[in-house]
């Protein structure tokens, strides 16, 4: 059985885009565009400000953009 490929990294908020964007950092240096996937809403960016630290999740394809990592309840995790 295959299951969706993902790769979750750690990741620093560097800056707001719009109240569900963020330009984020990788531990290398590798800048993207980090957003809160609309299925989640919006609860989650209420705490996400720059210098956060936040799970990001990417696919194998693109590394230009991740979404943040939220837990069941609409938190980040991180």
């Amino acid at each position: 059985m295959r299951g969706k490929e993902v790769i979750v990294l750690d990741a620093e908020l560097i800056s707001v885009i719009s109240e569900a964007a963020f330009e984020a950092r990788l531990a290398n240096g590798h800048r993207f565009t980090a957003y809160i996937p609309s299925s989640q809403g919006r609860g989650g960016a209420l705490k996400l400000r720059p210098g956060s630290k936040v799970k990001v999740r990417f696919s194998p394809y693109s590394m230009a953009q991740a979404e943040i990592v939220l837990d069941r309840k609409g938190d980040v995790q991180g």
